[in-house]
C-alpha cells in the first residue's frame, strides 16, 4: 500500500509518496507554497508526482504551519469565550498573562462552583439566554468553559451550548466546548486554549478545503488524515473541531520523518528552515515530550506535544555588521538577496553598480526592501503610521528598493531613516546577506543568483573587519555553527541535568558554554593541562533541513558524536505526516471519598462520575471506563478498529505517622493504530 504526505510550510510545499511495504520514499517533490492561494502550491506538488504512483495511494496525510502562524500573527476567525464559574477577581489579574487580548471577546457567567455538582450552583439560565444575542452578534464562533467541568461531566458547557444553538442565527456556529478538548484543571488556561481553538477552526478548514478541491482535480478519493503537535494523526473531522491540536503540526512532523529515514534510537533531531531551527529529542526510541500544555506566542494551552525547543537559526537568518564592523548574526529574518535579485533584476543592477563605486559604509547600503502588505485607507493599522512611511509604502509597490533609495524615499538620509516600525508590523521585509547567500558563494547551493550575493559580499567586506570575501564567508560559516552548537548544549543541559531545568540560565554558564564552543572549535582536548573538552553526547545528530548538511557535521564533531543527514531530509515533514499513527490518550481517576462515606472510592472519568464501596470495585469500573473512552478517541481520530492498549497507573500516597495516606490513583490510557 501507498501513501500521500503534504507538508505546506512557510516557505515550501512538500509532497511524497511512502511505500508501506518496503518502508521507502517512492517519489517526492518540492515547490513554494503559495499563500494567497494554497491549492496553487499544493496542485504544482502534486504534478511534479508520477501519475501512476499517484493512483495507487490509498490514504494521504498533512503537515502544515499554518495554524502556529495564524497564532502568532493574531489571525483566524473572530472567537468569543463563556466562562462558568471563574472568579472575576482571579481573572482580572491574569487574564493577559494567557494571551486573551480582549475583554470584549470574554464573558463572565457568575455561579458557585465546586468538585461536587451537588453542593454547586446553578447559573442564572433565563439571564444567560438575554444576553446571547448581542454577545455573539460579531463572531464566527464561540468556546464554552466551565470551572471543575472533569468533575461535573461539562454540564453547564453542555447546557450552555443547547442554549446557543437554540437561536436560529446561531444555530450552525462552532460551538466548542472546553471539556471535550481539555481535562486539566487550570480553568483560565483551559479556556485559552479553547478560544484559540475557536479562533483556528477557519484557517483550519480552509486548508482542508484546499486540499479536497485538489483531490478532486486528480480524482483521488482517499481518507485524509493531519499530524497533531503529539506527533500521532487525526483525521479530517477531527482536525476541523480541534484544529488547536496542530499547533506543533510542522515541527511534530518533522521529528517522526526524521526517525523514520534515520532509525536512530538515540537522537536530537536538527530541522533547520529558513527563519528557526527546531530541536527535538528521541531516547530509546521514544520523542520526549512537553511536560506542560504548549505555549506559542502569548497563547498558553494545555494542547498536548512533542518538546521541540526553537530558536532564531536558518538559511534566511540576517547577517550584518555593527558600527564597529564587526560581523554579527542577527536572530531575525530577511530575504536573502539572492533570491531577490533572481526575482527582480534591477536588484542585480544595484548591487553591480555599489561594487563598482568602491563605497564603504556604516550603513547597510547593499540592503534593499520590499512591500509585504498595503496599508492605504482600507487597512485598520493605516493610521498609526507617519506620512514619510506611507510615502515609502507608495515607492514599494513599483518593486524593491535599496536602502539608499528606500531613505530617500522616506525623505530622509540613510543615517537618519528608520524602517523599524514597518518592519515589525510585517508591512516591509528586509532583504540582506543571510547563509544562502554565502552558501552560493562557497557553491554549496546555487538555486538563486550567486553574483548579487558575491557583488553584496565585497562591499561588505570594504564596511566590516572582514578581510576578504573568503574570510566573510568562513566567519559567516562560523557564526551559523557556533549558534547552533551553543543551542545544543543548552538544550542538553535543561533536559539531562534535572537542577539546571528548573533555574534560569545566568551569565555563568552562558560564559561556560561560550568557552567550552572555544575549546571545541580548536579542536584541543585540554585547556591549561587539565580541563578537557566540557560537552560530548552520545545522542546522534539528525538533520533535517536545506542548510543542516553544510553545519551539522562540525557541530557532531565537535560533541564528539555523528551526524546523520539521511536521504529525502528535505522532505521529512511530508514523510513523518504519512508514517504516523493514530494515538489517542484518557486518564480516569480514583479518589476518597471522605465525610460519612469515608474508605469509599470515587471514579471520575471524561464523562461519568460514580461512587463505589471498595476500591477494588472502583479500579475494576476504571479499567472498563478507560479503555472505553481511549478506544473511542481513537476512533474518532480515524484509528482502524485494531487497537494495542496499554495502561499506566500511578497511586498517590503522602506519610502519615508510621505509614502512608491514600490519595487517590490516575490510570492513564493510551491507544495506538493504523490510519483506518
Amino acid at each position: 500500500m501507498k501513501g500521500i504526505g503534504i507538508d505546506t510550510g512557510g516557505t515550501c510545499t512538500d509532497a511524497v509518496i511512502y511505500d508501506f511495504e518496503s518502508g521507502t520514499v517512492a517519489a517526492s517533490a518540492k515547490t513554494l507554497t503559495t499563500h494567497h492561494d494554497l491549492k496553487i502550491g499544493i496542485a504544482e506538488a502534486l504534478r511534479r508526482l508520477p501519475e501512476d504512483l499517484l493512483r495507487e495511494c490509498g490514504q494521504a496525510a498533512l503537515s502544515t504551519t499554518l495554524a502556529t502562524n495564524a497564532c502568532v500573527e493574531n489571525l483566524g476567525g473572530r472567537g468569543k469565550i463563556i466562562f462558568f464559574g471563574v472568579s472575576r477577581k482571579v481573572f482580572k489579574q491574569t487574564w493577559r498573562s494567557y494571551g486573551f487580548r480582549s475583554l470584549d471577546d470574554i464573558m463572565l457567567v457568575d455561579c458557585h462552583i465546586v468538585s461536587d455538582p451537588a453542593e454547586s450552583e446553578e447559573p442564572d439560565w433565563a439571564a444567560f439566554r438575554e444576553k446571547i444575542p448581542a454577545f455573539l452578534a460579531d463572531c464566527d464562533c464561540v468556546s464554552v468553559v466551565q470551572l471543575y467541568a472533569a468533575d461535573h461531566g461539562g454540564a453547564y458547557e453542555l447546557k450552555a451550548q443547547e442554549i446557543i444553538r437554540s437561536f436560529p442565527a446561531f444555530a450552525d456556529m462552532p460551538v466548542i466546548l472546553g471539556n471535550t478538548l481539555f481535562a486539566d484543571r487550570n480553568a483560565i488556561r483551559r479556556g485559552a486554549g479553547a478560544l484559540l481553538n475557536a479562533r483556528l477552526v477557519p484557517v483550519v478548514c480552509a486548508f482542508m478545503a484546499a486540499i479536497r478541491e485538489v483531490f478532486a482535480s486528480y480524482q483521488l478519493d482517499v481518507p485524509i488524515t493531519i499530524i497533531r503537535s503529539d506527533g500521532s494523526q487525526m483525521s479530517e473531522t477531527f482536525a476541523s473541531e480541534r484544529p488547536v491540536e496542530t499547533l506543533l503540526c510542522g515541527p511534530a512532523a518533522s521529528v517522526i520523518g526524521a526517525c523514520t529515514l534515520s532509525d536512530a534510537p538515540n537522537a536530537l533531531v536538527v530541522d533547520m528552515g529558513g527563519t528557526t531551527t527546531d530541536i527535538a529529542i528521541v531516547k530509546n526510541r521514544i520523542v520526549r515530550r512537553a511536560q506542560d500544555g504548549i505555549q506559542v506566542g502569548d497563547w498558553k494551552t494545555f494542547v498536548k506535544g512533542l518538546y521541540v525547543d526553537t530558536f532564531g537559526l536558518g538559511g534566511d537568518t540576517r547577517i550584518y555588521y555593527d558600527r564597529g564592523g564587526r560581523i554579527r548574526l542577527a536572530k531575525t529574518r530577511v530575504q536573502p538577496l539572492c533570491s531577490l535579485a533572481a526575482e527582480y533584476p534591477q536588484v542585480l543592477e544595484d548591487l553591480r553598480t555599489l561594487d563598482a563605486s568602491g563605497r564603504l559604509n556604516v550603513a547597510p547600503l547593499h540592503e534593499h526592501f520590499i512591500l509585504l502588505r498595503d496599508i492605504g485607507p482600507e487597512d485598520p493599522d493605516h493610521t498609526r503610521f507617519y506620512n514619510s512611511e506611507h510615502a515609502l509604502c507608495r515607492a514599494l509597490q513599483e518593486g524593491p528598493l535599496s536602502f539608499e533609495k528606500a531613505a530617500a524615499a522616506m525623505g530622509k538620509d540613510i543615517y537618519t531613516a528608520d524602517f523599524s516600525r514597518l518592519e515589525s508590523a510585517r508591512v516591509i521585509l528586509r532583504c540582506g546577506l543571510t547563509p544562502t547567500d554565502f552558501m552560493h558563494l562557497r557553491g554549496d547551493f546555487d538555486a538563486y543568483c550567486g553574483e548579487a550575493s558575491a557583488c553584496a559580499a565585497s562591499f561588505f567586506v570594504r564596511s566590516s573587519e572582514a578581510e576578504s570575501v573568503e574570510d566573510l564567508t568562513a566567519k559567516a560559516y562560523d557564526l551559523v555553527t557556533e549558534r547552533l552548537y551553543k543551542n545544543l548544549v543548552r538544550i542538553l543541559l535543561t533536559t539531562e541535568c534535572d537542577p539546571l531545568a528548573k533555574k534560569p540560565f545566568d551569565s555563568q554558564m552562558e560564559t561556560l558554554i561560550d568557552y567550552a564552543w572555544q575549546l571545541a572549535r580548536t579542536g584541543s582536548r585540554r585547556v591549561r593541562g587539565f580541563l578537557p573538552q566540557i560537552f560530548e553526547t552520545r545522542a546522534k545528530l539528525v538533520g533535517v533541513g536545506a542548510p543542516t548538511h553544510i553545519f551539522l557535521p562540525r557541530v557532531a564533531k565537535m560533541l564528539r558524536t555523528q551526524a546523520v543527514l539521511p536521504d529525502h531530509a528535505a522532505v521529512a515533514n511530508a514523510v513523518g505526516a504519512v508514517t504516523g499513527r493514530v494515538i489517542a490518550i484518557a486518564e480516569v481517576e480514583i479518589r476518597p471519598v471522605t465525610g460519612d462515606n469515608y474508605g469509599d472510592a470515587l471514579v471520575v472519568a471524561q464523562d461519568t462520575r460514580q461512587v463505589f464501596s471498595s476500591r477494588a470495585k472502583a479500579l475494576s469500573f476504571a479499567r472498563k471506563e478507560g479503555r472505553r473512552i481511549v478506544r473511542e478517541k481513537a476512533l474518532a481520530q480515524g484509528a482502524a478498529d485494531e487497537l494495542e492498549i496499554r495502561e499506566e497507573r500511578v497511586r498517590n500516597e503522602a506519610p502519615m505517622g508510621y505509614g502512608t495516606i491514600w490519595l487517590g490513583d490516575t490510570l492513564r490510557f493510551t491507544a495506538s493504530g493504523s490510519i483506518m
